[in-house]
């Protein structure tokens, strides 16, 4: 299953005219939310990866994940991803059956528009995220149409959430989990988006499924899992005293995601 930057304030703005700011509406998740899930769904992408394949895309991810926030835009995301897609749409026009460049191209467009989504500030920021996504679906479909990948299903959900449209991606999540029990990326990625949605007794199932399904850490599902069942519980407990104490809100558990993402990839968020 399955990137890595975030923008600080100050960062250089494309010459457009008085654009519009575009209103986080209720129940969408901030900018850090969505990078640190789009941190775990690229960990999950490169453990399926095979051979020269998963080199060439660590590289570009580590690449991306080392620039500093004041230098990621989305223009030098675009200027970063386009020369590696128009290589790989070139060998795709030689040969509409090169399976490995499919899904490379599928990758790749789902980390460039993932990416931009983070960094998205007014509306047509979001339509170039959405546009790339788009494109990620269509070459993930083309591969699947040649080739039976869970990895490749899980992140195709995955484009729908990030173009907003967080019922399909629970509902292709849930088919494959149906479909394939045992692959526990799927359950993984199923329970990130139940906790996010705020369902945390789906979210403590998949879990715990995950982390059932992956006893040796093969994916990283168990870890993520893990650590995600005790942040929840956690919260519930602090909760729980809060309540008997008459006192405060509590810190949804959605919202330290982040903490155990950066143990779990390594990047410090």
């Amino acid at each position: 299953m399955a990137g890595k930057t975030v923008a600080k304030a100050g960062r250089q703005e494309s010459p457009r005219q008085a654009p519009k700011k575009r209103e986080r509406k209720p129940g969408e998740l901030s900018r850090f939310q969505k990078v640190v899930i789009v941190l775990f769904i690229i960990v999950f992408a490169l453990s399926t990866l095979a051979g020269a394949l998963a080199s060439v895309f660590q590289g570009q991810q580590t690449q991306t994940a080392d620039q500093s926030q004041e230098d990621v835009t989305i223009e030098s995301l675009d200027e970063d991803y386009q020369p590696v897609i128009s290589d790989l749409e070139a060998k795709v026009a030689e040969n509409a059956e090169d399976t490995a460049s499919l899904l490379a191209l599928g990758r790749y467009y789902f980390s460039w528009g993932a990416s931009v989504a983070q960094l998205a500030q007014v509306d047509s920021e979001t339509s170039h995220a959405n546009e790339l996504l788009g494109k990620a679906v269509e070459y993930y479909d083309r591969y699947l149409e040649l080739e039976d990948s869970d990895a490749a299903r899980v992140d195709r959900a995955l484009c729908f959430y990030y173009e907003g449209d967080t019922t399909t991606a629970l509902n292709d999540l849930e088919e494959i989990t149906q479909s394939s029990p045992d692959y526990a990326p799927a359950w993984a990625n199923l329970g990130m988006l139940y906790e996010v949605r705020g369902d945390t007794d789906s979210a403590k199932s998949a879990y715990q499924k995950a982390a059932e399904l992956d006893p040796d850490d093969e994916y990283n599902a168990k870890t993520f899992a893990e650590q995600r069942l005790d942040a929840i519980a956690q919260s519930e407990a602090d909760a729980e005293a809060q309540e008997s104490l008459g006192t405060g809100d509590i810190t949804s558990t959605t919202g330290s995601i982040g903490d155990d993402l950066s143990s779990v990839t390594g990047t410090g968020l």
